[in-house]
């Protein structure tokens, strides 16, 4: 996106910076511009490189121009637009002197699939409006993003675990999570040894424990984190992208703008009260590749329960305090059958929600149960009403519904319409969070459905007549 609004401008004689927080998005963006802008009108400011400030389109290392702005402003390039990658980070207040420095001169846009802080405070300190562009549903159902299934299992106990910053305190954390780190690989052993995997870790000591119980299984796997040397981290990074590693177990550093399309399996072993942090967790799985399956996301963190879904609607403001924002689907959760259960039946422990059978065995939750439960410590799968077939050639369950609201507002119909039809067709009531949903232009398999809905209704209706009584001669 950002490539293609540097085109357009540069095609209306306007320059353009793109600020980029990390040595691994610089070189995305790098190659991303060159691409799309062609290389002879990009101009690289980041240290070790040489810069031709005449160019028009600059990809900027922030750390880079807020060291050389200290020096003299010479070095602040001269464009028209600032385009600043994961504006979410761009609230530091050395990065705060660049974006005050161009308000005046340039438009600022900024980019971040979580417009929040990690201690969940809002952008509003200098960014004046939230675009929302799209969801991440809707993503997935045109292919730009890959879907999740999620399991869950045991987790630390931060009983005890104090808070510093919004979020729990990183030493006591990873003391309460070291206990967890054979059950960690023994998971992804029986479930997605097959997979390529991005872990999660705390802090360093807890990614070095985790690292050494995965190579001790004889799994190709490498620790990454801010305090390896440049050289060491490149080599760690392109011998996973290239698959030679096959588990990476990380501390932040691919918690953000990391592209590697062909993981397919993310491993949250660091619990966190940051919703931010935990999208951008979930997010690193979700790039598509050809051929990919749904991404395996094992959850040892309780993340997931207590924060939601990368596919939950959620609302995001410019407010300064810990609200800005918050998980609607959750917040319209009021049946208890939508909430996350693990299966009680004889060797089952199958998760699933919107429903109190087991869709596995057909095991029935009471209706007084309020706890959620594991079973033999194992990860099990939850299995999301969203993502339930509706039937061959159709969406799943969520889309299905979202194109049957697209044709009643076209059609003019009355509230409740889409919601008769999605019954209609599985003999279910759609979940309650879907109601606030954005519509989606049905495919050619439901309108053909539609229709032929729509011809047997207007042939039972001439049978029967205008009373719903036979027709007579």
């Amino acid at each position: 996106m950002q490539a293609f609004i540097a085109r357009k401008a540069l095609e209306q004689g306007y320059h353009t910076a793109i600020l980029t927080p990390r040595k691994e998005i610089f070189l995305q963006t790098q190659n991303s511009l060159s691409d799309v802008v062609g290389p002879h009108n990009v101009a690289t400011l980041r240290s070790g490189q040489s810069w031709n400030a005449y160019k028009p389109v600059h990809v900027v290392s922030w750390p880079t121009l807020v060291a050389r702005m200290k020096k003299s402003v010479a070095w602040m390039p001269k464009v028209d637009l600032v385009l600043v990658d994961e504006a979410h980070l761009s609230m530091a207040p050395k990065v705060l002197e660049i974006l005050h420095y161009y308000q005046p001169r340039a438009k600022v846009i900024g980019f971040t699939a979580t417009p929040a802080r990690k201690n969940g405070k809002g952008l509003g300190e200098f960014y004046t409006e939230i675009v929302p562009v799209t969801t991440v549903p809707k993503l997935i159902a045109d292919g730009f993003l890959n879907p999740n299934e999620y399991w869950a299992g045991t987790y630390a106990d931060v009983t005890g675990v104090q808070m510093a910053q919004g979020d729990y305190n990183n030493k006591q954390l990873s003391d309460a999570s070291m206990p967890l780190i054979g059950d960690v690989v023994e998971n992804w052993l029986r479930l997605a040894s097959d997979r390529h995997t991005i872990v999660f870790a705390v802090d360093i000591g807890h990614a070095e424990g985790l690292t050494d119980r995965f190579l001790e299984a004889g799994v190709s796997a490498a620790c990454l984190h801010s305090k390896l040397e440049d050289t060491r981290r490149d080599d760690v990074v392109m011998r996973f992208k290239s698959r030679e590693i096959q588990v990476l177990v990380n501390v932040t550093i691919a918690s953000y703008g990391f592209d590697a399309p062909s993981v397919d399996c993310v491993v949250l072993a660091r619990r966190t009260k940051s919703i931010v942090l935990h999208l951008q967790m979930l997010g690193r799985g979700m790039r598509p590749d050809d051929g990919k399956r749904a991404t395996m996301v094992l959850d040892h963190a309780n993340n997931v329960r207590t924060l939601g879904e990368a596919e939950d609607l959620y609302r995001w403001t410019l407010d300064g305090g810990k609200k800005a924002v918050s998980n609607v689907t959750k917040e319209k959760v009021k049946n208890k059958n939508e909430e996350l259960r693990a299966c009680e039946g004889e060797g089952c422990g199958h998760m699933f929600s919107g429903r109190r059978d087991c869709p596995k065995c057909g095991w029935e939750a009471p209706f007084a149960r309020a706890d959620v439960s594991t079973v033999d410590a194992d990860l099990v799968l939850i299995s999301e009403a969203r993502n339930k077939p509706v039937g061959k050639g159709f969406p799943n369950a969520e889309m299905f519904y979202r194109m049957l609201k697209h044709h009643s507002d076209e059609k003019g119909y009355k509230t409740g319409f889409a919601a008769v039809k999605f019954k209609e067709k599985t003999g279910e009531w759609p979940a309650n969070t879907w109601t606030d949903l954005a519509a989606v232009p049905p495919s050619a398999q439901v309108r053909s459905w539609l229709k032929g809905m729509q011809i047997r209704y207007a042939k039972r209706k001439k049978r029967t007549g205008p009373t719903g009584k036979a027709a007579s001669n």
